[in-house]
């Protein structure tokens, strides 16, 4: 099976393990911004490398504009030379259906006859001015992959019913077995991400000041980064690349994701409460947005926005082994069962083989893949 995925998520080699993964079940080609810059990315400016590994053929293409993932466009010769000579089965448009670069793949589908999908996490609704394009992109689509509920049930209610599966476009391996062990006698809550309002910092410390002997363990950066200087119960590590966050699950006790719900803005659904488990680490998160849909009952959820809820499930966690040991269990079964990157692949593969199957009429509802539970 052939497959084109298209993406500016892969102008950045970090996200390359996901495209090893996948090139070992499928022949797969990647398109790519050949430049990405935006104040709000996380990674510097780089040109993006024609070939990885071997195991995959990258193209970076020049795009019209870049900087925003729903308003760039491919140029165009180059983008159907890549069709023309790869005629993939499946093109895998890793962007929002109200972006312009899935229209443009959209608009080319008819000339080259693949099966065209796109992958959806948005789980509100900031572009009111993109539905032009978004029922364009429906219309055109043979299957869409949700990275959590709230994005299919949003498709829904514009009016998106043909095919769908439920799989977090993630995956992750499971650490060893490690036992955490501190010489301190202080419990290590760890928290890492970007440093924003947002993501719940004030009362994620609000939390830490009524515990005695409770010491936070950040890693992140931010407008917030001042607020954990100086504080006597905050250890503020900065960004870390990939190796030092492997130190860092090794020196937390828990993992805390105390996100708020704004207007503009639900956690989609935060990968590093699975990196947690997946590090032998129990997890305790908010209420807010998709992260209680990837806790499950691998950890404890308490309601966004409230401080002394959250220092009552870190004392739990802290005052009692049993739980904290049934968690880091239901943990690593949750991500073997459910995120493992073995399980997205071949369940991303399964449905690239639904849509090469599926010849029935555009308009017929479509099966929806829930992950386990």
């Amino acid at each position: 099976m052939k497959v084109l995925l298209v993406s500016n998520m892969y102008t950045y080699a970090g996200n390359w393990d996901k495209l090893d993964q996948l090139s070992r079940h499928v022949e797969l080609q990647v398109v790519t911004p050949a430049r990405w810059a935006t104040e709000k990315e996380l990674h510097p400016v780089a040109d993006a490398p024609r070939f990885a590994g071997g195991l995959w053929v990258h193209h970076p293409i020049r795009t019209i504009t870049q900087g925003n993932p729903f308003r760039h466009v491919y140029h165009l010769a180059p983008l159907v030379r890549v069709l023309r000579e790869f005629k993939p089965d499946v093109v895998h448009v890793e962007q929002e259906p109200e972006s312009l670069s899935l229209l443009q793949l959209s608009a080319l589908k008819p000339l080259f006859n693949y099966r065209l999908l796109f992958v959806a996490w948005e789980n509100v609704n900031p572009l009111p001015q993109g539905w032009l394009f978004r029922k364009l992109n429906f219309a055109a689509a043979d299957g869409g992959i949700f990275g959590n509920e709230a994005a299919l049930e949003r498709c829904a209610q514009f009016g998106y019913h043909k095919k769908s599966a439920l799989i977090p476009q993630y995956g992750f391996e499971v650490a060893p077995h490690v036992q955490h062990t501190h010489t301190s006698q202080s419990f290590c809550v760890g928290y890492a991400g970007r440093l924003v309002p947002e993501k719940g910092i004030s009362d994620l410390l609000d939390a830490v000041h009524t515990l005695p002997s409770v010491e936070l363990v950040v890693a992140g950066d931010g407008p917030l980064a001042a607020d954990m200087r100086g504080d006597p119960q905050v250890r503020w590590l900065g960004t870390l690349d990939r190796n030092a966050m492997n130190d860092f699950w090794q020196r937390i006790d828990a993992f805390v994701l105390p996100s708020l719900t704004t207007k503009k803005w639900a956690e989609q659904f935060g990968r590093v409460l699975v990196e947690a488990m997946a590090h032998g680490v129990p997890v305790i998160g908010s209420s807010s947005a998709a992260i209680p849909e990837v806790i499950g009952d691998a950890g404890l959820v308490f309601p966004e926005g409230d401080a002394r809820a959250l220092a009552n499930a870190l004392k739990r966690l802290r005052c009692d082994a049993s739980l904290r040991e049934s968690l880091i269990e239901k943990g690593y079964q949750r991500v073997q069962h459910v995120y493992h990157s073995d399980v997205i692949m071949r369940r991303t593969v399964q449905f690239y083989r639904e849509l090469l199957d599926a010849r029935a009429l555009p308009h017929v509802q479509g099966s929806i893949h829930a992950p386990q539970r």
